[in-house]
């Protein structure tokens, strides 16, 4: 089902700035206005670091290189129809959720280094809740004499990011930073200049969607960094100013979980009159409130993942609750995951289900659910057991924890469950302080589906050196993250050089076919193909002849460097330095 850009088109909202006409064009607007972003919060880190004597290198670790813009994906809410709903959607009508990827966008960094910094402002927040957990032991800290004949309800926030001026919402957050200065670390800048950065990021909120760019005018990114701190600090501003002051309001109990807030009345009047109070309190006037009020004592109202209730003695009861909406789904029992991976995700949900609920009746209640959900992923009921009665057992024994501070995590691939005992008896019998971590492999979503399949980075040249050189459509000169691999064709000549990089391709092509091109140039004289072109084509004058193969893709730089050691041992390409596969081998395994 393809998604229109339909969400896009309220103009209070988003701006649909004008584009150029053909890929090619379009591409090119892209990148320029790409490289107006990342060039506008090198300067301002620049500046800043001039100004607060900032180390050089710490500033060049905040600058941005090779971005791309924003990306718009939009998606459905599910929770909010039936199955036979879904099937019958028109796409124009149906209720989605925008959400924006940051990810190697021109002010990704220095969101996350603001982020970093104003993190710790969301536990002097009295209201927030950091999980259910938190949630349940504030419940379960009242008296039953505080809550009787009261009601447990919620409220949501109506798109609290995207109903969020931007420009108030920093100056809320900089006014509770100042008020809470002694608990966060601003490494040397003022607040002053983290004002700055917000303003210079936050204040040009660029994306694509469907090689269309749109300028997002009011609220913030789902998906940027620090969009849920801001939203955290600009409620509780509002909750400040109405819940702990209006004296109409009395509650035992009230708390929040970023958009979902919950409190204890006697009364829906209240309960809404709270509401509208929050509401008032917003300047702007677009915060909504939409309120969730139980008809009876008997009822239960969802509050995260569980359902709570409050009786007439003023008992609290809460179970497991998942959204009737909700797709059966968690990790299949003949997923390729470890079967240490599923008994630990199986015994976690019984966990869960055992610590949300209040009685052995709810207990019962929350773990059918959990069975249910394990006998839809394919888990036998004789596994199920098993895995119940284990953890019976595990409860009448005292374990001692162990300490994990000095252990280090390696992380390998998961090939069967004879091959992950080898390893961890390996580590066992080996006394080193490791702990392992197994991956699974690719998953057929990883092979059928795509986060961004409209607004993949695209070549805007017609003329690329490095698209043309590339002989497997596996890739092309945007590719990032590459372990690549190069054949000179010149004269029948098949000698190959390998390696890696993190950069778009083409950057790292371009710099050897120029080594390539000017092999005597001074700045190439120790360049691999500049070498090769200087011994074996002396007298060649013409322009250089490589092919290119991406032949794997790494998502770190140990990665990376890895699969490229293992790509140069197996081959052994004749013109990378025998010192640089030497200094290569350090990051294979024995």
């Amino acid at each position: 089902m393809f998604i229109k850009t339909t969400h896009f088109a309220n103009g209070n909202v988003y701006k649909k700035l004008t584009m150029p006409q053909g890929d090619d064009e379009t591409q090119k607007f892209i990148q320029k206005l790409t490289n107006t972003l990342e060039t506008e919060v090198n300067s301002t880190i620049k500046k800043i670091a001039a100004q607060r004597n900032i180390p050089q290198d710490a500033a060049d670790l905040l600058m941005s290189h090779h971005t791309n813009l924003p990306t718009a994906r939009v998606m459905l809410k599910t929770h909010k129809y039936s199955i036979e709903e879904i099937r019958n959607l028109n796409p124009d009508s149906m209720k989605t959720r925008p959400i924006v990827s940051g990810c190697n966008s021109p002010f990704h960094k220095a969101l996350w280094f603001v982020c970093h910094i104003l993190s710790p402002l969301m536990n002097q927040v009295p209201t927030h809740l950091k999980n259910t957990h938190d949630f349940l032991e504030r419940m379960r800290s009242l008296s039953p004499n505080d809550l009787k004949n009261l009601k447990f309800f919620t409220a949501d926030v109506e798109a609290l990011y995207t109903n969020i001026n931007v420009h108030t919402a920093i100056e809320d957050v900089l006014e509770f930073a100042k008020e809470n200065k002694s608990f966060i670390n601003t490494y040397g800048l003022h607040l002053s200049d983290i004002q700055v950065l917000l303003e210079t990021t936050l204040g040009k909120s660029y994306f694509v969607y469907n090689n269309q760019v749109y300028l997002q005018l009011l609220g913030l990114f789902m998906g940027t960094n620090p969009a849920p701190i801001l939203a955290t600090v600009k409620m509780w501003k509002l909750e400040r100013a109405s819940v702990y002051v209006d004296l109409r309001i009395t509650l035992p109990t009230y708390s929040r979980f970023y958009d979902d807030l919950n409190g204890t009345t006697s009364n829906s009047r209240k309960a809404q009159q709270l509401c509208n109070l929050i509401e008032q309190q917003d300047p702007d006037k677009l915060i909504k409130l939409t309120l969730d009020y139980p008809s009876s004592s008997e009822e239960y109202i969802p509050f995260l993942n569980t359902e709570v209730r409050i009786d007439n003695e003023g008992q609290i009861h809460s179970r497991l609750f998942r959204k009737p909406q909700k797709k059966p789904l968690t990790l299949h029992y003949y997923s390729h995951h470890t079967t240490r991976t599923k008994i630990a995700t199986v015994e976690s949900m019984y966990k869960t289900a055992e610590v949300v609920s209040s009685s052995p009746n709810n207990q019962q209640h929350s773990s059918k659910m959990v069975d249910t959900l394990l006998l839809n992923n394919g888990y036998p009921n004789r596994v199920i057991e098993a895995i119940k009665d284990k953890r019976k057992r595990r409860r009448k024994r005292h374990k001692t924890p162990t300490s994990s501070d000095n252990t280090a995590i390696l992380k390998l691939p998961f090939i069967n469950e004879a091959t992950s005992r080898k390893f961890r008896d390996a580590v066992k019998h080996s006394g080193l302080p490791v702990k392992i971590v197994e991956k699974p492999g690719r998953r057929l979503k990883d092979l059928l589906t795509d986060s961004r399949p409209l607004d993949k980075a695209k070549c805007s040249s017609k003329n690329c050196r490095t698209c043309s050189s590339l002989s497997l459509d596996n890739g092309d000169c945007k590719s990032r993250n590459t372990i690549y691999k190069i054949t000179c064709t010149l004269d029948n000549c098949s000698e190959t050089y390998g390696g890696e990089t993190y950069r778009p391709l083409h950057h790292r092509f371009d710099e050897h076919y120029r080594s390539a091109a000017n092999p005597t140039a001074k700045s190439y004289v120790d360049k691999p193909l500049a070498k090769h072109y200087r011994e074996k084509h002396p007298n060649y004058n013409g322009k250089p002849q490589p092919k290119l193969e991406i032949v794997d893709k790494g998502n770190s730089l140990i990665d990376r460097k890895i699969k490229e050691a293992k790509f140069l041992v197996q081959n052994k390409p004749s013109l990378n330095d025998k010192s640089e596969l030497n200094n290569l081998t350090q990051f294979l395994v024995a």
